[in-house]
């Protein structure tokens, strides 16, 4: 009763309905974080499905990609060479089989000086692989009873100290390495190897000899002689002690007795007319033959050594390198009083990097048993192309990113509105803001998501490689 008179103090409506508005906003934001949550955890589980399968498929997609290109592709460029398709001989006939190497010229830290080291170093990688890879699957399908290398063996082996040549010497016996129970020569030098003629290098020279054998040397296999015969050092004019090696083989064996078919082995391709002996459709190069000297190099032997030599060694065929392009010309020559005709066929470089578009080999079917003067068939063996797996490899490379993409945007997830929020200036304001924060939030979370999966994939990738690089 004493407080009856006292005036009481009522809220204003307003602040009753701002109050119970705070309420019911409180509690509609609640409800919406914890569905919201829900919605997140779905989307989170969704994203480790997606994680796991964009990489397991993306995998598996490289895996096939990779061994198609690494094995089944280069078995079938070999295959094309298998001596049954292009031998003519009786079909009960044993020929002796032989493979002639010209140029691999391996690529060595200063091959590309003004590139930077970790392209040298991938550049370096990827030409080992295919030299190792193609001498591997000729050795295994091809399985030639006989090997020769055509010179070039390195390409700066001339300049390098003795330290470093040693571990370029194991490097390459490491790619090719001699199978067992078949016979392989490298000791055919070749200018980058040495040098050439009056710029021979005699410490380069010495060692190589020392290595890989005699640099001038006979061999008799499958009825026929195969004479290697360092005609760059005996184009040598200054130095008796480089020349003079050539010169006493070649006198030594004009002493001898030699009842087999003879085929010449030399680094340099012999003098010729290229105005009149023209290379021959399988050449890649329009150009005719080049004539050219310069430092350490020259494109032929003088004419009056080639003569010299054809007269002493009087082959059926000779087989030259040096050039990296095919070329088949004939010589004329007289022997004994006789007038004889060579062909002389320049083996294609087995490299990738050596300016052609199609690396080969040299192939010969010898079958010398009595009943026929022709003993001697050859072709050519084209290795795999080395660019075309190159450029699939990248568009792959380039699809998978791109699918990548696609699917994180794709299975991002979207703002939830589980409730309708009440209208006003202030409120459209922030969501105006909020909304341009959640894009960028949700830019980030997908180039982080995108890099994290291509990542893994790299990674996965790198192990492929690794695998058919060093196992394979």
């Amino acid at each position: 009763m004493l407080n009856r008179g006292n005036k009481k103090t009522l809220l204003p409506r307003s602040n009753f309905n701002n109050k119970k508005d705070d309420d019911y906003n409180s509690r509609e934001k609640c409800s919406s974080n914890m569905n919201q949550n829900k919605v997140l955890t779905f989307l989170d589980n969704h994203f480790k499905k997606f994680q796991w399968k964009v990489i397991l498929y993306s995998s598996l997609f490289w895996v096939i990609t990779i061994n198609y290109y690494e094995t089944t592709y280069v078995k079938n460029a070999i295959n094309q060479c298998m001596w049954n398709k292009w031998e003519k001989w009786d079909v009960d006939s044993n020929s002796h089989k032989v493979a002639l190497f010209a140029d691999p010229q391996i690529m060595d830290a200063h091959s590309y000086p003004g590139r930077p080291r970790p392209i040298n170093y991938i550049t370096r990688a990827i030409i080992d692989h295919y030299h190792s890879r193609n001498w591997k699957y000729v050795q295994y399908y091809l399985d030639p009873d006989t090997n020769f290398f055509l010179g070039d063996l390195f390409d700066g082996g001339r300049r390098w100290e003795d330290d470093y040549w040693i571990k370029e010497y194991e490097r390459f016996h490491s790619i090719f390495p001699k199978k067992p129970n078949r016979k392989t020569v490298f000791s055919l030098p070749g200018n980058h190897d040495i040098g050439f003629g009056d710029t021979v290098v005699e410490s380069s020279f010495e060692r190589f000899s020392t290595f890989f054998g005699e640099t001038s040397s006979r061999h008799d296999v499958g009825n026929h002689t195969f004479v290697l015969l360092d005609t760059i050092s005996l184009s040598d004019t200054t130095n008796e002690n480089i020349s003079s090696v050539p010169k006493q083989f070649l006198t030594q064996y004009a002493k001898e007795v030699h009842p087999f078919p003879r085929i010449l082995l030399t680094h340099v391709p012999l003098w010729r007319d290229p105005k009149e002996q023209q290379c021959g459709s399988e050449r890649e190069s329009p150009n005719l033959f080049p004539i050219m000297r310069g430092v350490q190099y020259q494109t032929v032997i003088d004419q009056s050594i080639s003569q010299d030599v054809l007269s002493t060694i009087a082959p059926k065929y000779v087989f030259s390198g040096d050039d990296h392009d095919y070329c088949h010309i004939k010589h004329s020559y007289f022997s004994e009083g006789t007038s004889h005709i060579a062909d002389e066929i320049t083996v294609k470089s087995n490299a990738m990097n050596m300016g052609i578009n199609k690396p080969a080999i040299q192939l010969l079917s010898l079958l010398n048993d009595g009943s026929s003067t022709d003993t001697i068939q050859t072709a050519i063996c084209y290795m795999p192309n080395a660019f075309i797996p190159l450029l699939v490899y990248a568009v792959c490379a380039v699809i998978n990113l791109f699918v990548v993409i696609y699917m994180v945007i794709k299975t991002r997830p979207k703002q939830q509105n589980l409730l309708p929020m009440p209208v006003g200036t202030d409120y459209d304001n922030e969501k105006s803001h909020h909304s341009s924060a959640m894009n960028t939030h949700t830019l980030a979370n997908d180039t982080k998501r995108t890099a994290k999966y291509s990542c893994a994939i790299l990674l996965i990738i790198f192990c492929i490689f690794y695998y058919y690089y060093n196992v394979i």
